[in-house]
């Protein structure tokens, strides 16, 4: 151990190198794909962050490393929405329909605070929102939407192991949380892989 009593959570620990490599690999593909995709770019430095900072969480249990942890965390999903909107919309556009999207996820955590944990709270925000952008990646390529169905279904059973965490480690000892590391994770680097599809489906169509 290099520091006493590390790693606090063994599993939770080291499930994070899974998003790190994730991170790392996105910012290749972005540079090999797509070298001036400034924004997937910045996406796919968050997804490592967010591995970091998760590692340090769950390794050392201190409070100012679950801020590295949640905050880039929370900057994925909302980075993540925006330019896949962007995709479609102008920078206005983009903007507005993620001001929609916080606002109902904002409005349903708060709904369900006290009563549900915030990652049950957000499933039919993500649903909806994302139904909304699928469709609209159904008319570049119903491959892409397709893409982007599986997307959200990883990130669906992500949500879906965080739930039943608390319920699992009553019988699993090292609970499911490490495969909520791991889907999320998978369905941050599936989803920088589509927009970088979609960047490139659009630009042949008008080119």
């Amino acid at each position: 151990m290099l520091i006493s009593g590390f790693p606090a959570e063994l599993w939770n620990t080291w499930s994070n190198l899974v998003i790190i490599a994730f991170g790392v690999a996105a910012l290749w593909t972005v540079w090999k794909r797509s070298p001036r995709s400034y924004g997937l770019y910045w996406l796919s430095f968050l997804v490592a962050a967010t591995g970091v900072g998760s590692f340090l969480w769950h390794g050392l249990r201190e409070p100012w490393a679950l801020t590295m942890d949640t905050l880039p965390g929370g900057m994925v999903l909302l980075t993540f929405v925006y330019l896949w909107a962007r995709s479609f919309y102008t920078f206005v556009g983009a903007g507005a329909f993620l001001a929609l999207f916080f606002g109902a996820s904002f409005l349903m955590m708060s709904l369900g605070r006290g009563s549900l944990p915030f990652f049950v709270s957000l499933t039919p925000v993500v649903i909806m929102f994302a139904a909304l952008l699928i469709n609209k990646t159904k008319g570049v390529s119903p491959g892409l939407a397709l893409q982007g169905c599986i997307v959200v279904a990883c990130a669906l059973v992500a949500l879906t192991f965080r739930s039943v965490d608390g319920y699992a480690c009553e019988f699993i000892p090292m609970g499911t949380h490490f495969l909520w590391h791991m889907f999320l994770s998978l369905s941050a680097f599936l989803g920088i892989r589509l927009l970088l599809s979609i960047e490139s489906s659009l630009a042949d169509r008008y080119r």
